[in-house]
């Protein structure tokens, strides 16, 4: 039995530091110097104490990135003028990968051609202290959205450039954008990642981890966000992380929303509590529509309003933001600052106070809870004696099966489409352990369906789902 341990810390991190550090192509930092540079920051910078001293208000980040440190700047500045509470530093699809050497490449001929040929900022060739100028003026967090499966060097040079928030885990950064990456070696690899975000940190001013819930952002039943979301909570926790935020986005139900995001709350509270880790400070972070987005743009912006006014009624620490230009390309700074802006507004609008409910939400959320337990009983029951390899194990096992994923590790057995009140609801669960009870009420969900009585083909009736924000 792999029960998440508190013991089970990485003691001395030295050895595999100087390894990793070594693969640098800018000046890599010494073993101190993210410790020393964080000391030195305000409290305005670090996530973790705006998070914390958010009140009632919900925080709000957009996206965005470029390859030049000029661009990015402004950027960042644009963003914070438009009202942003964390400021984003989007990475290229190359270091993503740890493909530093085309990235180079891109970035010179960006500079010389006068034009983005990266579709985010290479923060591994800036190296740490070109970058730590990004903060400057900024007296907001930075942070780091990326997408890799081996972030180790990456957020190595985070730190030490003064980044205090980092995004991602070894499950949600690899099943959504890797084939052949392996998991196993994923998981550990983000081991390193917790461990040296819990090293980075004081009491006071911890780094803050925030997990990807988006994962594939096709048809993703929330049962299934919520047991990869408490897992990566869990093995940030074992790794002395105390500041985490769980995440998730707009399913297209607002009943789902509102029992995720309660769910998500309570299960991490409770099973941190259950396990003995901790103590950590817990928020919720909520992502606009992840999907097709409408190419209309009183469409899109009636789409961002919506999904802000759930942000408050989820009673959302944080929201990620989309664009009106998010069905056609790359958002310049000025229609990224609107977005800002008309969150803000619908924010400060809608306050409800605490969380809502209503019957149809407590039904789904005592579903979604039933379902994680029996699944995360699953894999505390698998053979690996550390929680690590189990959840790594849960993937071969198909105990976790995330629909649309193209890593080859992923069983691709369970079958989802859309239902009662367009909810997401398991069709086929494949082997994903789920009680009888909870089939049943997603069976239910999907009789419930208000479309049942047509005789569009499957493929249509997928697309359907699929295309929900644009059909």
């Amino acid at each position: 039995m792999g029960l998440p341990r508190a013991d089970a810390l990485i003691e001395d991190l030295s050895p595999l530091r100087r390894r990793v550090l070594a693969r640098s192509p800018s000046p890599a930092p010494d073993l101190d110097a993210a410790a020393g540079w964080l000391a030195g920051l305000p409290d305005s910078v670090f996530a973790s104490r705006s998070l914390k001293g958010r009140g009632r208000r919900t925080l709000i980040q957009p996206r965005g990135g470029f390859a030049r440190y000029e661009e990015q700047k402004q950027l960042m500045l644009a963003l914070k003028a438009g009202g942003a509470d964390f400021i984003p530093l989007t990475i290229d699809s190359h270091t993503r990968q740890n493909d530093y050497e085309t990235a180079a490449i891109l970035l010179q001929r960006s500079e010389v051609e006068d034009r983005n040929l990266l579709n985010g900022y290479p923060l591994v060739n800036h190296g740490y202290l070109v970058s730590r100028g990004l903060s400057e003026g900024l007296e907001r967090p930075i942070s780091l959205r990326h997408g890799t499966p081996d972030a180790r060097l990456l957020v190595e040079i985070a730190l030490a450039a003064g980044i205090t928030e980092i995004e991602g885990g070894a499950l949600t950064y690899t099943l959504p954008y890797t084939k052949a990456h392996s998991l196993a070696e994923a998981v550990l690899n983000w081991q390193y990642v917790d461990r040296l975000c819990a090293m980075h940190s004081t009491p006071e001013r911890p780094i803050h981890r925030e997990s990807f819930g988006v994962l594939t952002a096709t048809l993703v039943p929330p049962v299934l966000v919520a047991v990869v979301e408490l897992c990566e909570l869990l093995l940030a926790a074992e790794q002395g992380v105390t500041s985490f935020a769980v995440s998730f986005a707009q399913t297209g139900s607002l009943a789902q929303d509102l029992a995720l995001g309660r769910v998500l709350r309570e299960a991490s509270a409770d099973y941190l509590s259950r396990l003995g880790l901790g103590p950590v400070c817990l928020h919720l972070v909520y992502h606009q529509w992840m999907g097709a987005f409408p190419r209309d743009a009183t469409r899109a912006l009636a789409l961002i309003a919506g999904a802000a006014q759930i942000a408050g009624m989820i009673g959302a620490d944080k929201i990620v933001t989309k664009t009106k230009d998010e069905a056609i390309g790359i958002p310049t700074a000025h229609n990224n600052a609107e977005a800002v802006q008309l969150v803000r507004y619908i924010l400060d609008r809608s306050s409800v106070g605490a969380p809502l409910t209503s019957a149809h939400a407590d039904e789904e959320a005592h579903r979604i809870r039933r379902g994680l337990d029996a699944i995360m009983t699953a894999i505390f029951d698998l053979p690996p004696r550390t929680f690590w390899r189990s959840v790594a194990m849960a993937f071969d096992r198909g105990l976790i099966d995330i629909p649309f994923s193209p890593h080859q590790a992923n069983a691709n057995q369970l079958v989802s489409r859309r239902g009662r009140d367009d909810g997401i609801y398991i069709e086929q669960p494949g082997r994903v352990p789920l009680p009888g009870d909870v089939l049943a009420g997603e069976a239910a969900g999907l009789a419930a369906r208000h479309d049942t009585g047509n005789t569009a083909s499957t493929f249509s009736t997928l697309m359907r789902d699929i295309n929900l924000m644009v059909a």
